[in-house]
């Protein structure tokens, strides 16, 4: 009877260790790939259009959330080079789910063209996503109020 007992528990223990090195192996940065479309709008902060405020507003589809919305708030500063500005913002990606996950922006718009590409730094968010981070990178296109996104990258959560 003790060594059915003794080999039982140590049976359970090494089951407990690989479900412990099953949940470490998931751990780490994992790719993402993101595709959005939506509205957005430029307002000038005043006569000389140097600094214009952007709110954005898409929906798309992310690997790790599934169907997303998200919401974009940004400050485009001009350059010295005509028609390129500095992007910095800040976005919530909601899920389904109602997970959320939140993201620093920074990165170069420019006019002439309609591109911008712009690096998202995850900052965490709510749910399974509170302590994500990583960055992705983003494609953006812009044309008549509307953009379209592809972005690829990492999350770590």
């Amino acid at each position: 009877m003790k060594r059915i007992l003794f080999l039982f528990g140590r049976n359970l223990m090494a089951l407990a260790l690989t479900g412990v090195v099953s949940v470490v192996a998931l751990a780490g940065p994992r790719p993402m790939h993101i595709v959005e479309h939506g509205q957005i709008t430029a307002t000038p902060r005043d006569a000389s259009g140097t600094v214009l405020d952007v709110v954005a507003t898409g929906t798309g589809t992310a690997t790790h959330l599934g169907a997303i919305t998200v919401q974009r708030t940004a400050t485009l500063t001009a350059t010295a080079t005509p028609g390129i500005f500095d992007f910095k913002g800040e976005a919530v990606l909601t899920s389904a789910s109602g997970d959320q996950l939140t993201t620093e922006i920074d990165g170069t718009f420019n006019a002439n063209t309609g591109h911008a590409d712009l690096v998202y730094e995850w900052t965490g968010g709510t749910g399974r996503f509170e302590h994500a981070t990583s960055v992705t990178f983003w494609s953006v296109d812009v044309a008549n109020g509307e953009y379209d996104v592809v972005a690829n990258g990492q999350i770590d959560y």
